[in-house]
C-alpha cells in the first residue's frame, strides 16, 4: 500500500510527535510504527516524509547519531504547561474520579516521552475529594453549547436540606437561564447568566444542576442585563461576589493587619486600594458584593486583624451576630 501517501505522512507527524531529544525514532521504528497502521514503506520513502514535514515547517531534528534517528522540538505543549493542566484536573472538586483519570490520559497523548513519564507517575487524583456526580460532564457541555449558540437553558437545582441529604430546589422548579459565562471561582464551577424573572446576573453551581436541556429560545441581549451594562468584567464580577453570594455592590473600608492586607489583595485583586495607618496596620478600601458570602468571609478573621470600618450596615450585622455567638458559648 505505497500509494497511501497521505496516509504514510500523517502518521510518519502522529509517531514524531512522540519523541523528544532523549527519545529519538530511526527510520527502522517509522516503518515498524507504518506496517502496524497497515502501511508498507521504504527507507527511501519514510526519508522523504521526514524531509517533507522539515520543509512544511516542522522542528524535526536529526540526531548526531545518525542510527539514533529523529526527533521533534515544536510539541503543541510544554512539559510544564501539561503538568500545570493536569494538577488543576487532578484537584478540581467537581469532576469525578473517573473523568480526572480520561482527561489526565488524553493530556499524556499530547506529551513528549519525557512529559508523559512525569504525568503518570507524578500526578495524583484523590478519589476522596471528587465528585460522585457524573452528569457534571453533560451540565458543562450542554452550558458550552447554549453559550456557543446564543439560546437559553432549563434546568432543576439541587440544594442541600438541613439533614444534609439533596433535595430539589422550591419543589422542583424549572430554571429558565439566559447563560453568559461558565467560570471556575474556588474550587467550583458556576454557570453565570439571567433568570426571565430579573434583570440582572445570577449564578448558580453547575454541580447542583440537573435535568439541563437547551431551549430554542434566544438568550436576553446583554444590554438588557444591568451588570452587563457599560464597562462589566468578568473578574470584577467575581471578586465582589464574595463566595460567589450575590447583592448591591458596597464600598468596604477595613482596618486590618498587614497580613491581612495581603489576603484582602488576594481575594479583590490588586486594585485594592491600602494606605499604611502606623503601628503596622492599613487602611484598606474595596467593592464588594453586600450579602452573606460576605459577611462570613469578613467574620473568619480575629479583631486584632481585623475591623470593619465602613459601611454601618456591615458593622451591625457583624456585631448582631457576635452577640448571638457570644449568648451561644456564655
Amino acid at each position: 500500500m505505497e500509494g497511501k501517501t497521505k496516509e504514510k505522512l500523517l502518521f510518519v507527524l502522529e509517531r514524531l510527535r512522540k519523541t523528544d531529544e532523549q527519545h529519538p525514532v530511526n527510520t527502522n521504528e517509522l516503518i515498524s510504527y507504518l506496517a502496524e497502521k497497515g502501511v508498507t514503506a521504504e527507507r527511501k520513502s519514510v526519508a522523504r516524509d521526514v524531509a517533507a514535514l522539515r520543509e512544511a515547517g516542522y522542528s524535526i531534528i536529526l540526531c548526531d547519531e545518525l542510527k539514533r534517528g529523529y526527533y521533534m522540538t515544536d510539541q503543541l505543549f510544554e512539559d510544564y504547561e501539561l503538568k500545570i493542566i493536569a494538577d488543576a484536573v487532578s484537584g478540581a472538586k467537581f469532576i469525578t474520579y473517573d473523568d480526572s483519570n480520561s482527561i489526565i490520559e488524553k493530556l499524556c497523548e499530547l506529551a513528549s516521552p519525557t512529559g508523559e513519564e512525569i504525568l503518570k507517575k507524578h500526578t495524583f487524583v484523590d478519589e476522596k475529594i471528587k465528585s460522585k456526580n457524573k452528569k457534571v460532564r453533560y451540565n458543562i457541555d450542554k452550558i458550552i453549547t447554549a453559550i456557543k449558540t446564543g439560546k437559553r437553558i432549563t434546568f432543576q437545582y439541587y440544594e442541600i436540606a438541613p439533614d444534609g441529604k439533596m433535595q430539589l430546589k422550591r419543589d422542583g422548579h424549572t430554571y429558565e437561564i439566559s447563560p453568559y459565562y461558565l467560570c471556575w471561582d474556588d474550587d467550583s464551577y458556576f454557570l453565570i447568566g439571567n433568570s426571565k424573572s430579573h434583570d440582572h446576573l445570577i449564578h448558580f453551581h453547575v454541580e447542583m444542576i440537573t435535568n439541563a436541556e437547551i431551549t430554542r429560545i434566544p438568550i436576553r441581549p446583554a444590554n438588557e442585563i444591568e451588570e452587563l451594562k457599560g464597562d462589566f468584567s468578568i473578574g470584577d464580577y467575581l471578586r465582589k461576589s464574595v463566595n460567589m453570594y450575590g447583592g448591591e455592590t458596597i464600598k468596604l473600608v477595613l482596618d486590618c493587619s498587614e497580613r491581612i492586607a495581603k489576603n484582602i489583595r488576594r481575594e479583590f485583586g490588586e486594585d485594592v486600594r491600602t494606605v499604611p495607618i502606623g503601628e503596622g496596620r492599613f487602611r484598606t478600601e474595596l467593592k464588594a458584593a453586600e450579602g452573606e458570602g460576605l459577611i462570613r468571609w469578613l467574620m473568619q478573621f480575629s479583631a486584632e486583624d481585623l475591623k470593619v470600618s465602613a459601611p454601618e450596615s456591615i458593622r451591625n450585622e457583624i456585631r448582631e451576630r457576635s452577640k448571638m455567638l457570644f449568648e451561644l458559648y456564655e
